[in-house]
């Protein structure tokens, strides 16, 4: 990102995503709008030609109010990806997760990784290839977090352990929620709620 040019598309692209509000695409549930999501594949091209002091710097321009814009991105990439049989999108998914860079609550980040690692599994992609690719342009915690959920366990790398599921095939295929069993042991339901409260706000159900 060497030419005042790109410096600028990115100044342009964060100032097209600074007025959006959460809210306003959860009830009811709606994408983002064509000019978000253009931004933020401006912001991707730029993060993936960065240097690492340009990648954290644009980081750190990710604040809270519209931080959601990043994994909503990412969901969509991991539904399109199966939907299109393009598995190009999954690395601009990961992409997008990388300039949030899990900031606010790396648990949040969690799902997200999850759908496109399932999206990658269904396209005979080879996850481990992808996420670590991804990590080698990525910055902390972002970085360890991908190579983290890599060693999880098969089951905790499930959309289901989210309490997701794959619904449709083709251009109908979605991730669609499943509403968790409300006889959880103490004091782990109260954990699961909180997580799963914060995780309703951004995905559909």
């Amino acid at each position: 990102m060497d030419e005042l040019t790109d410096a600028s598309s990115v100044d342009v692209a964060f100032q097209a995503l600074k007025p959006l509000r959460l809210p306003d695409f959860v009830h009811p549930y709606r994408d983002l709008p064509s000019d978000a999501t253009a931004a933020i594949e401006k912001l991707i091209d730029a993060f993936v030609g960065a240097d690492s002091m340009e990648k954290d710097a644009m980081t750190k321009r990710v604040e809270k109010s519209f931080a959601f814009v990043f994994p909503r991105y990412a969901y969509r990439a991991a539904i399109e990806s199966v939907r299109m049989n393009a598995p190009e999108l999954l690395k601009t998914g990961l992409i997008a997760l990388a300039i949030e860079n899990a900031n606010f609550d790396w648990r949040d980040t969690l799902p997200y990784l999850a759908f496109i690692y399932n999206s990658a599994r269904k396209l005979n992609v080879d996850p481990s290839e992808l996420f670590h690719d991804a990590a080698a342009i990525a910055c902390s915690p972002f970085r360890t977090l991908l190579e983290s959920f890599l060693n999880r366990d098969e089951v905790s790398r499930k959309v289901e352990f989210f309490h997701y599921k794959e619904s449709g095939e083709g251009v109908s295929f979605d991730y669609v929620y499943v509403e968790p069993p409300s006889h959880l042991p103490s004091p782990t339901v109260w954990k699961i709620r909180i997580f799963l409260q914060r995780l309703r706000r951004v995905l559909p159900r």
